[in-house]
């Protein structure tokens, strides 16, 4: 009864220094007043979690547990372990895997049940940082204090013995060397999962191979399992239902701040852009990062320019990488997860670090590594598995540079240069053969392709007959950064002709979604690929295409200089339909610049060419510029003429897209020459046919005008709401003409009621 009271009286003079009353006490705690009542006069037992929950509430230091601890007569129960690791200096970020934990533990922690918190994720991600981080938060709250084992489960050497850490976790609970020397395996998991009943506490596993390995450290009622892993542990999360917590790399900033705390704030500062690119080619993986400014730390003379440069080379990107401790060396961390693979994936693997592009689908895989589709799809879902690939919201997968580097290595080793060559060029042509396939999907007949039959050996790209305009532009919509980064990095050895023919195959893609900037960049590079190649043909396509996009960006004098050079040697080559499309572009460019005889006649040079070549769509959008350019010169009836050919002509295709350009351009017409109600009707047509995502410029352009002819017509609160709608749409794709948009409503909203003269040249069209 002495040491009852004790216990009591410790109680009470804790509480009294901190204020509290005994109810106050018994609340924080989580407990009734009634039950802490008969709990201080030894009617209840004194339980090691309630004992631990009174004394983290009155930050007794364990004073309380010792006390109770002493009446129990159980002196293991003192022993608390806490067996975290020492905790990284610098954590960055991780806020939204933290607030996943922190649910984990309030949903899961039923009566009865176990917390199991699976942290998944690929090499030197930063897990076990995470699950250090977490704990070491939390677990004041757990009286059994926290036990740490590795099991190898991914690591060179053996993986631990779970009959081996379990006796060590034992142990570290109090149990003697002479009680763990005499019962059997089972009466010791009994053991282990009573005192933790007793005492819960949080067991971190680190790096687990599967759920068998664990199975035998898994405690009871109370306690936490924070496992991590390389591997999808799905045998572990169905048999505990536990949570998964996907760890993916640091975001940019992140990685930016954790080098920046390591090497330097300012020198990061100074370096800004070498500092974005080091974190990029680092993967925004913690321990890369880390490793890196560690680097510069050492040798201060090295700039981040220099080891951007370097982390930028295929050959020396590995180097920094490699090194005698096994902790840091990327090469044995990877080749356990590699090793680890089937031997179809991991000549997959091999394939995607020579293949020319680190973003893929199942499709450009099985071109790669010649499996069918339904085998390279497979092969991906198992290296996304073991966290070697990267899955992607739209079913495709991305390889991170240095894992990239690593399987080119392990590709040049294991497989012959001559089927090394083969593979890459095969994926290059594959790309560009249906690049160009979903292209004159788009805009059907649009152009000779280039492409010939050596030049498309042993390729079969996508066909896009079932799926038909919609099918094309999401996949050029998905692609095409891949495709002109494939372009622009590919070390070709046989088809060095597909390096201009992939940027310019994507020009009625550009043509009809207004893509400026990787318009311009994409015939910048096909220009440049050209001219390596020799190419005559590639320079006057690339030409056109740099031409056009130049204009479109109010580059006039360069874009009517380039379309004109193409269209010299289009007319040169023969190329009769590429020179359509090149005087249609000109012809443009031409009324742009307030040319409209010239243009006029480039225009009917391309209507003839149309005809001639049976190009029906550039037949049509052809018309529609003819009616601009005629309605200019006076032709007000040859004009209307020509928009209304150009809309019966557009009724004829299945995409609607010239159809929008047909009834925007009859509007415009009408309103120009005050049939302003009657020209709303073909803008509603218009946006009606304009709602798809990759149609945001055309449906501005027609709100604008719309917002114009409601102006004209005094209707001021329709004109406002459509000049709001336009604007979103302009901010979005940040296009210049915003501003114009906002001086227009900010005009609406000082009362004064704008004219489409007051518009001016910008908003004309």
């Amino acid at each position: 009864m002495r040491t009852i009271d004790s216990f009591a009286a410790a109680v009470h003079r804790k509480r009294r220094e901190r204020g509290l009353t005994l109810g106050e006490v018994a609340a924080k705690a989580g407990y009734s007043a009634s039950y802490l009542s008969k709990l201080l006069h030894g009617h209840r037992a004194l339980l090691p979690t309630v004992v631990h929950d009174l004394d983290t509430v009155l930050a007794a230091d364990g004073e309380l547990d010792k006390i109770a601890a002493a009446q129990r007569g159980d002196s293991r129960a003192v022993t608390r372990p806490v067996q975290l690791p020492a905790a990284a200096a610098d954590f960055v970020g991780r806020e939204e895997q933290l607030q996943a934990m922190d649910h984990a533990l309030i949903t899961q922690g039923r009566p009865g049940a176990t917390v199991t918190i699976v942290i998944e994720g690929g090499f030197w991600v930063g897990k076990t940082a995470l699950a250090v981080h977490w704990a070491a938060s939390v677990q004041a709250r757990f009286p059994g204090g926290c036990l740490f084992a590795d099991l190898r489960g991914l690591a060179p050497g053996a993986p631990a013995e779970p009959e081996e850490v379990l006796d060590g976790f034992l142990a570290a609970l109090g149990v003697s060397a002479a009680e763990l020397g005499t019962s059997s395996l089972q009466t010791r998991i009994a053991r282990y999962r009573s005192l933790l009943a007793e005492r819960p506490a949080i067991v971190i596993l680190d790096n687990v191979a599967g759920y068998r390995q664990a199975e035998w450290l898994l405690p009871g009622a109370g306690s936490v399992v924070l496992a991590t892993s390389r591997e999808r542990q799905s045998g572990l999360l169905a048999r505990t239902g536990g949570t998964a917590i996907e760890l993916p790399p640091l975001r940019p900033g992140q990685a930016i701040e954790l080098l920046g705390r390591r090497a330097g704030e300012a020198r990061v500062r100074a370096s800004a852009a070498a500092a974005e690119l080091v974190v990029e080619q680092c993967g925004c993986l913690p321990m890369t990062v880390l490793i890196a400014a560690e680097h510069l730390q050492r040798h201060r003379e090295t700039t981040l320019d220099e080891l951007a440069d370097r982390l930028s080379s295929d050959k020396t990107r590995l180097d920094l990488f490699t090194s005698s401790d096994p902790a840091v060396n990327i090469h044995g961390v990877v080749d356990v997860s590699y090793l680890a693979l089937p031997a179809m994936a991991r000549r997959v693997f091999r394939y995607l670090g020579v293949g020319p592009a680190n973003v893929v689908g199942a499709e450009s895989v099985a071109v790669l590594t010649e499996l069918d589709l339904e085998r390279a799809g497979e092969a991906m879902r198992l290296l996304a598995e073991a966290h070697l690939v990267e899955p992607l919201a739209d079913g495709r997968y991305r390889i991170s540079h240095l894992l990239r580097a690593y399987a080119h290595q392990r590709a040049l080793v294991e497989e012959r240069l001559s089927e090394v060559e083969r593979a890459h060029d095969c994926a290059l042509r594959w790309y560009a053969a249906t690049a160009w396939n979903a292209n004159n999907t788009l805009i059907p007949s649009w152009a000779n392709s280039g492409i010939t039959p050596e030049n498309l050996a042993g390729v079969e790209p996508m066909s896009f007959k079932e799926g038909g305009f919609e099918a094309a532009m999401a996949w050029c919509e998905r692609e095409v950064a891949t495709a002109l980064q494939v372009a622009r990095n590919a070390r070709t050895y046989g088809a060095k002709d597909v390096l201009w023919l992939l940027p310019t195959a994507f020009l009625p893609y550009f043509v009809l979604t207004r893509s400026w900037n990787t318009w311009l960049v994409a015939a910048h590079d096909g220009l440049a690929a050209a001219r390596a190649a020799g190419s005559d043909a590639g320079v006057a396509r690339s030409l056109q295409a740099l031409g056009w996009v130049e204009y479109e960006l109010g580059r006039t004098d360069d874009g009517i200089a380039h379309l004109e050079e193409a269209l010299r040697r289009h007319d040169e080559l023969g190329d009769d339909r590429s020179r359509a499309w090149t005087a249609y572009g000109l012809g443009l460019a031409y009324a742009g610049s307030d040319r409209f005889a010239e243009a006029r006649e480039l225009h009917e040079l391309a209507d003839r060419l149309f005809a001639d070549a049976a190009v029906k769509v550039g037949a049509a959008v052809n018309r529609a510029a003819l009616a601009e350019v005629c309605d200019q010169l006076g032709l007000a009836n040859m004009a209307m003429e020509y928009a209304l050919d150009a809309l019966n002509r557009a009724q004829e295709f299945s995409s609607k897209a010239v159809l929008g350009i047909a009834h925007q351009r009859i509007g415009v017409l009408l309103s120009r020459h005050g049939q302003h109600r009657a020209a709303l009707k073909h803008f509603d047509e218009a946006l009606a046919v304009r709602g798809r995502s990759w149609q945001s410029w055309g449906a501005a352009e027609t709100l604008i005008s719309r917002a114009k002819a409601l102006c004209e017509l005094g209707q001021v609160e329709q004109a406002r709401e459509t000049y709001s709608r336009s604007l979103e749409l302009l901010d979005a794709l940040r296009d210049i003409r915003a501003v114009d948009v906002r001086t227009r409503l900010a005009s609406l909203e000082a009362g004064s009621s704008p004219t489409a003269r007051d518009l001016g040249s910008a908003l004309t069209n």
